[in-house]
């Protein structure tokens, strides 16, 4: 009884040193975006709020704010604000282009020093203004939940590599592995898409990966739980495969370091044939097709890679592992002059329907 007495009155004790926040009385960034600034300060903040009407719907509303820092950001924003802003509840930040071409490394300093802010946050880059593109009316549900579950949907059943906070910065302080972002261009005010990646070098963004080229760097760089993909035969026909599930292995032939071999794993079903007859024929023509369509993409991407010297998929990071006493900084100068072989094994577990 005595010891549950004093963890009675401890509890007490550290509940009556927090700061209380009654919800009404803040408003709740659920996203910003970082633009550059139209003076003659180093950026262009915009804190995105959303207000839950009585009718259940919610209302967009926006404060933008210019300065050097994120505090100065916060200060110039409240004086825009009948209540505080706060910015515990942030579930995405967006950088326009520029801004990540110059470097984003301050910025994710600083957001891995707020603990209010949770490590599972989206980042990603847009092209043209985060402002604008957070001023849309894209769903019932409010645009930065809108965005934020557009790209989770994608990471989890589409072709976007998985990227939070959590991630981005493991990957960013890792010797050998380069990060990259989705990029998300607005159509219209009711629409904005997943255009791309953008592949960064260190903290600064180089160049976007187009969206054609996203299913075989996703195969290369993370694992498909869920995933489509059409195959294209020499009759014309088509077919589509989904619920891809995919994994790779990185192996370095230990007789020639500088030789590397990934493999990739793909099990999918045949959904949809545009034939006449889907047989074990054509099965084997499928599987034939989409194996050296990924072999023939991704050592197309691999090989970009060394061009310019960026290292998505993390091959310095697993030669990191396999070499004792390995140097990062040599291993720099031999990694565009690294061999890099694709080997991909296609296994179609069920057929659907013919057409």
């Amino acid at each position: 009884m005595k010891k549950f007495l004093i963890l009675l009155i401890m509890v007490i004790f550290l509940c009556g040193c927090v700061e209380k926040r009654i919800v009404d009385e803040i408003n709740i960034a659920i996203a910003s975006g970082f633009d550059p600034s139209d003076g003659d300060k180093e950026f262009k903040t915009t804190f995105l709020m959303q207000d839950f009407q009585e009718d259940m719907s919610v209302q967009n509303r926006t404060i933008t704010s210019e300065g050097d820092v994120r505090r100065e950001i916060l200060i110039g924003s409240n004086r825009q604000s009948p209540s505080p802003v706060v910015v515990g509840g942030m579930r995405l930040t967006l950088f326009e282009k520029s801004i990540a071409k110059k470097g984003i490394k301050d910025y994710i300093d600083t957001y891995q020093r707020d603990a209010t802010i949770g490590t599972r946050i989206f980042f990603a880059t847009t092209e043209g203004k985060t402002e604008e593109l957070l001023k849309g009316n894209y769903g019932p549900q409010g645009n930065g939940s809108f965005i934020s579950d557009l790209i989770e949907h994608n990471i989890r059943q589409g072709d976007v590599p998985k990227t939070n906070l959590a991630s981005f910065l493991q990957d960013y302080y890792q010797k050998g592995k380069d990060v990259y972002l989705p990029h998300i261009k607005k159509i219209n005010d009711k629409n904005v898409d997943i255009s791309g990646l953008m592949l960064f070098k260190g903290s600064k963004a180089l160049y976007i990966l187009p969206s054609e080229k996203m299913f075989y760097f996703k195969l290369l760089v993370d694992r498909y739980s869920k995933g489509e993909f059409t195959v294209s035969l020499e009759d014309g026909s088509k077919a589509s495969v989904h619920s891809i599930i995919s994994k790779h292995r990185l192996k370095m032939d230990k007789k020639d370091p500088l030789h590397l071999s990934i493999e990739i794993n793909i099990k999918g079903n045949i959904k949809e044939y545009t034939g006449n007859k889907l047989n074990p024929k054509i099965i084997e023509a499928i599987t034939k097709n989409l194996e050296e369509k990924v072999e023939k993409e991704c050592i197309q991407l691999v090989k970009e890679f060394q061009e310019k010297e960026i290292d998505p998929v993390g091959i310095g990071a697993y030669y990191k592992t396999q070499i004792r006493g390995f140097d990062y900084e040599k291993w720099k100068q031999t990694y565009t002059d690294l061999s890099v072989d694709i080997k991909s094994d296609v296994e179609i577990i069920e057929t659907g329907a013919t057409y």
